[in-house]
């Protein structure tokens, strides 16, 4: 009878060809895991240097970095001391991200059928590819996680963990990036771009052009002095056949001709060159984002697990924000245990932690990732707000 050992059960043991250890994991996480995943892009986010010790995170509004004059003062008066930099807006907890693949008894005897009917070299290559498959799609729900935190707190205003987001998890739990109200503006009866939920009418005083325009400026006000907008790709393709952006367009491109030849010019244009005209028009860039994120959920009815899509960036908003940060990363320390039956390894600089552990008894091998992090926007005064349309 065959019983539990590295060499049937470990796949570690056989993707490394004998050397299981924890120095292997993590090479092959530096070496081949970072090669792709270097390319996250969190958009005016960066990892704070430092991790912390401990769950508490501070968000702390900075201003604009122009120093300070030197003030005025009697001869004989002493200077007041320059201020700290930042006030703090909100204190709360990190919350952890986790997750866990098994490599279950199913999975090893079909990997054992591989052993004995493939050449070695096969049975090697195929436990290469299970590890790899495996452990990319830890390290890609942590990076998906992130890229829904950036755009919620970026198109939201605030991160809501709810069962939409984290049907397995805690839900109930909102961070909000403190947004002032002054910073957001509804639009009312006929000046919004449609007055149905549907898209279905539009306002008959409706203006988006100058909307738009009337947001570069509110924002230049405050001192911002390069910004630019981001909007759902969806909804910027709504917005790109609004009447009125596409008479603004035509006219832009056919300034001669009448209003129908200039919304047949319109219509016929490209939508990368639609995109530059109202650019040019609005005075700022815009950013479109496209981004789907997807949520496992147990569907008691069905008795089945369903996977479903969600946009990690909201739609029915117009966002302005300024060039540059716009806040950072927020990560506590991991902690290990060490267990002489357990492989270790970090990711993201240290701020993502993979466990690999063996259970004799559940006669699998567990994958175990986690990670304490929490996108937090520190100019949020300077980012800016359009709610141009009723809801469903």
């Amino acid at each position: 009878m065959d019983t539990y050992n590295t060499q049937f059960y470990d796949l570690l043991y056989r993707a490394f060809e004998g050397d299981a250890t924890s120095r292997r994991l993590q090479g092959y996480l530096d070496e081949v895991m970072a090669a792709k995943y270097n390319g996250l892009q969190l958009d005016g986010f960066t990892f704070s240097p430092d991790m912390q010790i401990d769950f508490t995170y501070e968000q702390v509004q900075k201003e604009l970095g122009l120093t300070a004059m030197a003030q005025y003062y009697d001869l004989d008066s002493p200077a007041i001391p320059r201020g700290t930099e930042g006030v703090t807006l909100a204190t709360g907890k990190i919350p952890r991200m986790k997750d866990v693949e098994y490599f279950n008894e199913d999975k090893v005897r079909k990997q054992l059928l591989i052993d004995k009917l493939q050449t070695p070299d096969r049975a090697l290559a195929s436990a290469k590819d299970k590890l790899f498959v495996t452990i990319s799609d830890l390290i890609g729900g942590h990076t998906n996680s992130l890229t829904y935190q950036r755009h919620q707190m970026v198109s939201a205003g605030k991160l809501t963990i709810n069962d939409k987001n984290n049907p397995k998890g805690i839900q109930g739990v909102t961070f909000s990036a403190n947004i002032p109200a002054s910073n957001k503006t509804t639009l009312a009866t006929t000046k919004r771009w449609w007055t149905a939920a549907d898209y279905s009418t539009e306002g008959a005083n409706a203006d988006p052009i100058q909307d738009m325009i009337d947001m570069v400026q509110k924002a230049s006000d405050k001192g911002v002095t390069s910004g630019h907008f981001e909007i759902q790709k969806a909804y910027l393709g709504r917005i790109l056949r609004h009447s009125k952006v596409l008479a603004a367009i035509g006219a832009d491109l056919n300034p001669a001709a009448d209003a129908a030849g200039q919304l047949r010019s319109a219509n016929y244009a490209k939508r990368s060159k639609k995109i530059e005209i109202l650019q040019d028009i609005i005075g700022a860039p815009i950013k479109e984002i496209d981004s789907l994120v997807a949520v496992e959920k147990w569907n008691k009815t069905a008795k089945k697990l369903e996977k479903t899509n969600i946009n990690a960036f909201e739609a029915d908003v117009v966002v302005f924000v300024p060039d540059g940060q716009l806040g950072e990363v927020l990560t506590v320390m991991p902690i290990a245990f060490q267990n002489p039956a357990a492989q270790y390894a970090t990711f993201y600089d240290g701020r993502l932690q993979l466990i690999v552990e063996a259970d004799a008894t559940k006669k699998c091998q567990g994958f175990y990732t986690e990670m304490t992090s929490l996108v937090v926007p520190n100019v949020p005064q300077y980012m800016f707000y359009l709610y141009p349309n009723p809801t469903a």
